[in-house]
């Protein structure tokens, strides 16, 4: 991912994290992790934190990069162990900006883990995803 879409992706989790009016030190870990692993500094986290705005567009992505933009908005949704009905609107509207029909969020939700990512589901997952593709 550019780094364009990975200040999109830390912007939407931003959102997601800010949905329920309370963003948890497990949420802000997460963006945090996200964007260092991408090397978006700490100040411009912070900076998508305080003026987080809207997303834009995200027709660039791969079908790759589409699972991963959503795989970590619902991995966020789970990760103060409290989910709520604004977050779940949240996943559906990324999801669906993301050119997957609507079921897709429910069909990962339970095997998207909140602190972990086991390589073997995943990559089934997005296999198993690819149907919700609307464009394929």
């Amino acid at each position: 991912m550019t780094e364009s879409m990975i200040k999109k992706q830390i912007t939407a989790l931003v959102n997601m994290a800010k949905s329920d009016d309370n963003m948890d030190d497990r949420e802000l870990a997460l963006i945090y992790r996200i964007g260092d692993a991408h090397k978006i500094s700490r100040d411009e986290i912070q900076e998508i934190i305080a003026h987080p705005g809207k997303i834009g567009s995200v027709d660039e992505l791969d079908p790759d990069e589409k699972f991963e933009f959503l795989y970590s908005i619902i991995q966020l949704m789970k990760i103060d162990d409290e989910i709520f009905n604004e977050e779940v609107e949240y996943c559906n509207m990324i999801a669906d900006k993301l050119g997957y029909s609507y079921g897709a969020v429910m069909e990962m939700y339970p095997q998207v883990h909140k602190n972990l990512v086991i390589k073997s589901e995943k990559k089934a997952l997005k296999k198993k995803l690819t149907s919700f593709l609307k464009d394929s």
